[in-house]
């Protein structure tokens, strides 16, 4: 009979496994680590390239803003029984994994974007909800340059145009397909050193266009916020888009029963429309419970999202609404609001509002509209509060099984119980939980590496058949 490995020895390698990468998400890559509430909140911001030569830079491609890969919180709540507990919150593991810092789609935590997160270099009418009209999908000069010209992308800097893998005789722009860099971007950090606050700067000028970026990140007590000051430097106005889309997992697990968000779309009745479930989308009212009420629309998960499963939906107007919602999960709610939006001395509005889901990320993605004449600026803030969360179903079952408990107890005394049987009851108990983690780390439907096709990520690199030490072919199988 083989004789298998004692149940100590599997949990120290179990936790020193989960401890080395915790270390290796934050170390890898060139970061600097923001710390509040006397460290129980804890928030990566993974810098551009240059800023810390000989390291490693995360993003390197052409979609994000390159100062907006905010992500890999940590906070320590409290559970239901009172205990302390850390959770991972907007982690590095679900999303186009292996990562590749050239892809586009390799963004995390906050990334954002300028523009719609659609092919096409301008919207000439009809835009948006306010059907507003001229405007660009994040690129200035793209329709002036010819093909080996540059022009640039907000955020990202100048690109050269039919660079791009997917590039065609249309000669329009692909938002998701990666184009060369006709100079390297320049970016600056002005870090105080009280590591809870840094400012990202960049600027890139072409022709008569011109832009001047500046992320302000900071860390207070239970609060992130990101201001993004935008200048328009060039000498014509513009006019874009702009969304953070919000890579969000709790604990690594992928999405499923147990992610919820509140959008403040109430007065749509929770209506959206799904132009995509024609082609490459799945209806999310497969995989979600939708609920309307007079102050919020609440979109619960019902079950898992399996690792081809793409779900995106856009809502309709809601002249109420200012881009607000509540993340749920990992016994932490995040709210976040753009304080700025409608606000007239801002110029902001909303521009869209969209939820898109897969295995990997649960994503609300409100957008915001942005207008600037020449040498005009704003500036807006994502305001992000976390707090611990109950589900309420969870709180009332507890609460009523204290009050059918506690009145037993005052006249139930059990024997004394021979510490010779809680040790072997303890034994077994253990050795069950950890025969079960192993045995659903083998199920097909439990896949931490939803993008290992490389139909979903051509850029992948296939080649290596090994990914975390584990097979790649056993990995993506199902």
């Amino acid at each position: 009979m083989r004789r298998g490995c004692p149940v100590a020895v599997l949990l120290c390698l179990a936790v020193g496994v989960v401890t080395i990468h915790h270390v290796h998400a934050q170390a890898t890559f060139a970061n600097v680590t923001l710390r509040a509430n006397g460290g129980d909140l804890e928030a990566v911001v993974y810098l551009p390239q240059g800023l810390k030569p000989g390291e490693p830079t995360y993003y390197q491609s052409t979609r994000f803003d390159w100062s907006s890969m905010i992500g890999h919180i940590t906070r320590t709540s409290t559970d239901w029984q009172g205990n302390k507990e850390t959770h991972t919150l907007y982690g590095i593991r679900n999303w186009r994994v292996p990562h590749d810092p050239y892809w586009p789609e390799s963004g995390m935590g906050l990334a954002s974007e300028f523009g719609v997160g659609d092919d096409g270099s301008f919207c000439n009418f009809f835009c948006g909800w306010n059907h507003v009209n001229e405007v660009t999908n994040g690129v200035l000069g793209y329709r002036d340059a010819k093909i080996g010209e540059s022009f640039l992308k907000i955020g990202v800097g100048e690109l050269i145009k039919g660079s791009c893998s997917s590039c065609d005789s249309a000669e329009d722009y692909k938002f998701n397909s990666p184009y060369q860099f006709a100079t390297p971007p320049v970016w600056t950090l002005d870090d105080p050193g009280d590591g809870r606050s840094i400012t990202l700067n960049h600027e890139a000028v072409l022709r008569e266009h011109g832009y001047q970026l500046k992320k302000e990140i900071t860390l207070h007590d239970d609060q992130l916020l990101v201001k993004t000051t935008l200048r328009n430097i060039g000498r014509v106005p513009f006019a874009t888009a702009w969304y953070s889309h919000h890579f969000f997992t709790c604990d690594s697990h992928p999405v499923g029963s147990g992610y919820e968000v509140d959008v403040d779309l109430a007065a749509t009745d929770g209506e959206y429309e799904e132009p995509g479930t024609w082609s490459w989308a799945t209806p999310l009212q497969d995989y979600a419970e939708i609920d309307a009420t007079k102050d919020t629309v609440s979109i619960r998960m019902q079950r898992g999202v399996e690792s081809n499963v793409r779900i995106k939906a856009e809502f309709v107007k809601d002249d109420h609404s200012r881009g607000g919602f509540t993340l749920k999960a990992c016994h932490t709610s995040i709210h976040e609001t753009i304080p700025e939006v409608s606000k007239s001395s801002s110029g902001i509005s909303m521009y869209a509002y969209n939820l898109y889901v897969e295995s990997g990320t649960f994503s609300p993605e409100p957008q915001i509209y942005i207008h600037l004449m020449p040498g005009q600026s704003t500036s807006w803030t994502q305001q992000l509060d976390f707090q611990d969360y109950l589900p309420p179903s969870l709180s009332s079952r507890f609460y009523s099984l204290q009050q059918n408990i506690n009145p037993m107890m005052h006249s139930f005394h059990p024997p004394p119980i021979p510490m010779a049987v809680i040790s072997i009851l303890a034994g077994a108990v253990l050795g069950a939980f950890v025969m079960l983690r192993m045995t659903n780390r083998r199920r097909g439907s439990y896949n931490l590496i939803p993008d290992c096709d490389p139909l979903v990520n051509p850029h992948a690199d296939i080649q290596d058949n090994n990914v975390c030490g584990f097979p790649r072919d056993l990995l993506c199988k199902g």
